[in-house]
């Protein structure tokens, strides 16, 4: 029997506060899901996070439930898990109305035994006799505590085609640039299933899938897949992957076992341009002239831009480089949304300050204010006053809220410390 089904993960509907931007990850879903359509799959994979909350804007409920509608009035099943995002542990996450009214089936429903295994049940694809069967995600990557108890044996003696999915980033596959995310040893997945649906990674995986036109052999070897994003979800992303896709799988089911290949389908909604510019030893002037260069040499109508500014300034401070000044400006030009990034912009006054490992925390917290005071100017203190002003402000912020204490009075009592510290008098209308 031939087949075919698409594989999507991490649309993260929703995430953009940019209005815009968010727009448009709501066209790359409606894109993805018409080029399902085009395609005639036989059924869709979900791999968590469709929205970027458990309980999203209604607007934007409305679209996945549009979307997901059409892929029901084609007779394309939907398949697939809560990831860490759109998962609520009260049950309350907004994927439940979709599955509730049919256009989500979620494989991820099981019982805990009476030796405290979870075991999980299977879905069978009508269409294709295929098995679904997955493990949803938690937040803070909890769900790697549920693979450790998991019923591995109910689920590799499950004999014929079967299809494992996941929201969890696996050890051995973790690209270095994710060094830090959460992930869990390949060996906990349940063994022989013929393909692994994976999302949570924001990146495609093998990276080879996105070379243009790049069809794949699913091997044993081979058999786990991550499509990536359907959009950039943030400004690191749109500058490093600057689109979003997914993946169809297509080949035979024998009965026994599915012989696929993939491939990966881009979905291109706008372009993006990337400016990156370094300050180190440029002056304000010169960093404004460098933009003003940047902006006569390309063409950014209908485009994104983003734009990092980064490095130590040989003079001025980091607030006189004005973001909504370069934003307008870039617009001016035509540009559809611009993004500036200068969080790793820095004066010549203000330097990174290096501590001596193996000091308890109390003498780190000591010695990092020391320094830092000694390159702040606040008024008419000195460099002892700012060091000692700034233990003070510490001290506050480490008080908690006495059981009883309403919060407006706790509120108030915190600003009225911060006042106190810095000799100041609260005007007469604020205290009214």
């Amino acid at each position: 029997m031939k087949i075919k089904f698409a594989h999507i993960s991490d649309a993260h509907l929703g995430a953009w506060r940019n209005e815009r931007i968010n727009e448009l990850g709501f066209k790359a879903f409606e894109k993805t899901i018409e080029t399902i359509i085009n395609e005639d799959v036989d059924f869709v994979i979900i791999s968590g996070d469709l929205y970027d909350v458990s309980n999203p804007r209604v607007e934007v409920i409305d679209l996945a439930t549009k979307e997901l509608k059409k892929l029901n009035d084609h007779q394309i099943p939907v398949y697939g898990i809560m990831g860490s995002h759109d998962f609520s542990p009260s049950n309350k996450s907004m994927i439940r109305p979709l599955i509730t009214a049919g256009l989500f089936i979620d494989v991820s429903s099981g019982d805990i035994t009476e030796n405290g295994k979870l075991k999980l049940n299977f879905s069978q694809d009508q269409k294709t006799k295929i098995m679904l069967t997955g493990l949803r995600a938690r937040k803070r990557s909890l769900e790697i505590e549920d693979y450790k108890i998991l019923d591995i044996n109910s689920l590799e003696i499950e004999k014929g085609p079967k299809i494992f999915i996941l929201h969890t980033m696996l050890n051995e596959l973790k690209p270095k640039e994710y060094k830090d995310m959460e992930s869990a040893p390949k060996s906990l997945l349940p063994q022989d299933f013929d393909y692994y649906a994976g999302g949570h990674l924001h990146k495609t995986l093998p990276e080879k899938l996105r070379d243009n036109g790049t069809t794949m052999e699913v091997s044993k070897k081979n058999n786990i897949i991550y499509p990536g994003c359907v959009f950039p979800t943030d400004f690191r992303e749109l500058e490093r992957i600057k689109y979003g896709g997914f993946c169809i799988a297509s080949g035979e089911n024998n009965g026994e076992k599915l012989d696929l290949k993939i491939k990966y389908n881009p979905i291109k909604v706008i372009e993006v341009e990337n400016i990156s510019l370094d300050c180190t030893n440029k002056s304000v002037f010169e960093v404004s002239d460098k933009l003003k260069h940047e902006l006569s040499q390309k063409d950014f109508n209908d485009k994104i831009v983003t734009i990092r500014i980064f490095g130590p300034l040989s003079s001025g401070k980091t607030y006189e480089i004005k973001s909504n000044e370069i934003i307008q400006l870039f617009k001016d030009k035509g540009a559809y949304e611009v993004l500036v990034n200068k969080s790793a912009l820095t004066t010549a006054e203000y330097q990174s300050i290096s501590v001596v490992s193996g000091e308890s925390n109390e003498e780190i917290e000591t010695a990092l204010i020391k320094e830092h005071a000694s390159k702040i100017k606040i008024g008419k203190y000195h460099v002892g006053g700012v060091e000692k002003k700034i233990h003070q402000i510490l001290n506050i912020l480490g008080t908690e809220r006495q059981i009883g204490t309403k919060v407006i009075n706790y509120n108030q009592s915190l600003k009225q410390s911060f006042l106190n510290i810095f000799e100041i008098d609260e005007p007469q209308e604020h205290k009214k």
